[in-house]
């Protein structure tokens, strides 16, 4: 902290878990990753993909629990709802990965309603919601305008806790569809140039997130201080490995 005279003071807060954390200490989650298939990942792109999903299935922490959702033109869901992450449930997911083809247009609206939908409230809604969006193009198909996609995607989230973590292949995606949509939804946005390898970019992506400690974080500082201009607003979720910054003024 620091306190010039006759003025409000400054302060910085830093807060870093241990890098390894005990398994019974790791916030069990629900993930769903929701994956673009359309034309324009043929080739190269599709392979990686596919490798990128692989990655995800076998990184689930033991508690959590998923599903995968593939969209082009249409939408295909791997289960109607969410799975546990045991074995069976990943083999079964490694062989729906392994048959995904690449074709027709992108329809981001639907796929996104569709992942959006698959956290309804339950007896484990406490549990923090993960939903990964990865797609190569612009919106072609049913809804286009980002605008309606951003208000669709925030008048049909569930009444729980969820993380949008959008992830952009190339140089043809709307960045600020994105940006947008994973800042309204409290995640992240990253992005993969065409000379990169999606899987390896996914997987250190992943590996950032993989780990929460800490969600729905809340700073108290009693009644002996009064704070304004804290930021950021509204604090995001801790992982392990990772450092929250928290900074503002204070009276007294």
């Amino acid at each position: 902290s620091y306190k010039p005279a006759g003025e409000d003071g400054y302060f910085v807060l830093l807060a870093a878990p241990s890098i390894d954390v005990a398994e019974d200490k790791i916030v069990a989650r629900d993930l769903v990753l929701v994956l673009d298939v359309s034309g324009s990942m043929q080739g190269q792109k599709m392979e990686q993909a596919r490798a990128a999903a692989h990655y995800l299935v076998d990184a689930l922490n033991p508690a959590d629990r998923f599903n995968l959702i593939a969209f082009s033109t249409g939408v295909r869901l791997w289960q109607g709802e969410l799975q546990p992450a045991d074995k069976a449930n990943r083999q079964a997911a490694h062989k729906w990965i392994d048959a995904l083809s690449a074709g027709g247009s992108t329809d981001i609206n639907r796929s996104l309603l569709e992942g959006l939908a698959q956290f309804v409230p339950g007896k484990q809604d406490t549990r923090p919601a993960f939903l990964l969006f990865m797609t190569d193009g612009l919106p072609t198909m049913g809804e286009v305008e980002p605008a309606r996609i951003v208000n669709n995607a925030l008048n049909n989230r569930p009444e729980r806790t969820i993380r949008l973590f959008t992830f952009g292949v190339g140089y043809d995606v709307n960045t600020d569809l994105l940006d947008t949509l994973s800042q309204e939804l409290g995640g992240r946005s990253s992005y993969v140039t065409p000379d990169e390898a999606i899987d390896e970019e996914v997987s250190t992506f992943y590996q950032g997130i993989s780990t929460p400690v800490l969600v729905d974080i809340a700073l108290s500082f009693g009644n002996a201080v009064t704070v304004d201009e804290v930021y950021p607003s509204p604090l995001p979720d801790l992982f392990a490995g990772d450092q929250l910054v928290i900074v503002g003024r204070y009276h007294k």
